[in-house]
């Protein structure tokens, strides 16, 4: 039984969880610009569908965009910036999309355990260590966001599992959309721990009740049905050895989003996982009593699953269905699944110790992702200044010469264009997400795309001249003054109209006839 001791010891803990998760998001309103790499690409496609029939102001986006209406994966993201862009800029609906992520996030993590082990929330604190992982800094916000449903998807199913009724139905397949909007990878994880969790949770006592999870979860299997068939099945194979892919997975480098500095990071929070496994388990296995080892409890098949995620990480493709980085992706699972099974059982004082030391750890993490937000965040705004000058309605392009100047894994700039061409109704042709099928925003049948293929990795190489029909603007981001595309730029009638803080802008002059035009 509870005691009002422990009722207030958990008070504490949940005050001190909810104002540490308050000043998680205060990194993204420190900047103007939020540093990540595919961001800006994310909300520039929200302002086209918020803006898309404003054809007044905006009538590039409806001659060169159409809104995929079909139920894709990765909706969320773009839909709730697009409804914020009803009531506040762009700038702010993305730092307003990203700080309910990471409060969703958080929230998720303490709902899960408290769900599996109400008396025992306190390991929830190591979750204040992933929500700034490298795929978020890769700005991939529904991926993010799917992690927080994950969450909320296993937490609601533990709490409820043993009354599947109407609500329970309702309730789960709610979320489990919302999961499935967000992104197809956390979804099928969800629906394989849910598995995991059925099985492991089977008792001969309440087996027909428990069998009513399968009519009720049954819908959940139509959506990922229909895209597969849509989208295909194609896998692309891992290349790295066994031995890299460990490497990777502990210490945990998807926690490695700006230098590698942050490796040190990455070693303490997987030893702090280590220590209260260790803990947890010599508690509740590796006693013995009465002579017998203990009956396992239901809450150890998040042990088993998380191993099992070991495995879906080793043996998982590279990629499939058109998306990419599935391996890293994965690496997330293992230890977020461990958190709502680690029970240590610490009394009052070693436990206060213990939340006291993540606390502290996780505002020293704090302030290090205030600090490079700072940097990258002035970085941005430096390569957006020179962009400023672009006639509105033009369609650009940006060369960038120059990447990863100071953080080592988060090219900020890759996609920066997209901040000026949101707010300057521009086409940015570096919109990568108009050229998949299941992004809701894509390029319309018949238009016309520049040849770009390979001036990502050589700027340099772009054809001008088989160009001209589509590129009002050029972009060039720290071009060296003896490269060959200046020539090649001037003989096609572009001119330098503006440069700051080393990007210049070239604009298309208009031609002159035919007969007068240089070769080149």
């Amino acid at each position: 039984m509870t005691t009002i001791s422990e009722l207030a010891g958990a008070a504490w803990v949940r005050r001190l969880f909810f104002i540490l998760a308050v000043l998680y998001v205060v990194p993204f309103w420190t900047v103007r610009y939020l540093p990540t790499v595919d961001g800006p690409c994310h909300t520039y496609n929200a302002w086209v569908l918020r803006q898309h029939a404003n054809v007044q102001e905006y009538p590039l986006f409806k001659q060169y965009y159409d809104v995929n209406l079909l139920p894709y994966p990765n909706w969320t993201g773009h839909g709730v910036m697009a409804l914020l862009m009803f009531v506040v800029p762009p700038l702010v609906a993305e730092k307003l999309l990203v700080s309910g992520y990471v409060l969703l996030f958080l929230a998720g993590a303490w709902y899960l355990a408290g769900s599996v082990r109400p008396d025992q929330r306190w390991p929830a604190f190591l979750a204040f260590f992933f929500p700034y992982n490298r795929f978020f800094q890769y700005g991939f916000y529904n991926f993010s966001i799917s992690l927080a449903f994950y969450f909320f998807v296993l937490g609601f199913w533990w709490r409820h599992r043993e009354r599947p009724d109407l609500r329970f139905a309702a309730g789960i397949n709610l979320l489990l959309w919302l999961c499935w909007f967000s992104h197809i990878l956390s979804f099928g994880l969800a629906l394989l721990s849910i598995a995991v969790l059925w099985l492991a949770t089977l008792r001969r006592a309440s087996w027909r009740r428990h069998l009513l999870h399968v009519p009720i979860l049954l819908p959940q299997i139509a959506l990922p049905l229909w895209f597969f068939r849509m989208q295909g099945s194609a896998t692309q194979p891992v290349t790295r050895s066994y031995r890299a892919l460990l490497d990777f997975l502990v210490p945990p480098q998807v926690l490695v989003a700006f230098t590698r500095s942050q490796l040190r990071l990455a070693a303490a929070v997987a030893m702090a996982f280590l220590v209260l496994a260790v803990l947890t388990l010599w508690r509740e296995t590796l006693r013995r009593r009465d002579g017998k080892w203990p009956v396992p409890r239901q809450e150890d098949a998040f042990l088993l699953l998380s191993v099992l995620m070991i495995g879906v990480y080793v043996f998982a493709p590279e990629g499939m269905s058109g998306g990419f980085l599935v391996t890293d992706r994965l690496s997330l699972f293992p230890y977020l699944l461990l958190i709502p099974w680690l029970a240590p059982r610490l009394g009052p004082r070693w436990r206060a110790a213990g939340v006291a030391v993540l606390t502290v750890a996780a505002l020293v993490n704090l302030g290090y992702l205030i600090c490079w937000y700072r940097v990258l965040g002035e970085e941005v705004r430096h390569f957006v200044a020179g962009l400023e000058p672009v006639r509105p309605g033009s369609r650009v392009l940006s060369l960038l010469f120059s990447r990863n100047a100071i953080a080592e894994y988060s090219d900020v700039l890759s996609h920066a264009t997209g901040y000026v061409a949101l707010e300057k109704g521009l086409i940015d042709w570096d919109n990568y997400e108009a050229k998949y099928s299941f992004f809701p925003v894509r390029f319309r049948d018949g238009v016309e795309l520049p040849q770009i293929d390979g001036v990502a990795l050589g700027p340099g190489s772009l054809l001008v001249r088989r160009n001209l029909s589509t590129l009002d603007a050029i972009y060039t981001w720290q071009m060296s003054e003896n490269e060959l595309l200046r020539r090649r730029l001037h003989r096609q009638h572009y001119a330098r109209v503006a440069e700051q803080y080393g990007g210049e802008l070239f604009e298309r002059r208009p031609l002159p006839p035919p007969a007068a035009r240089d070769g080149g």
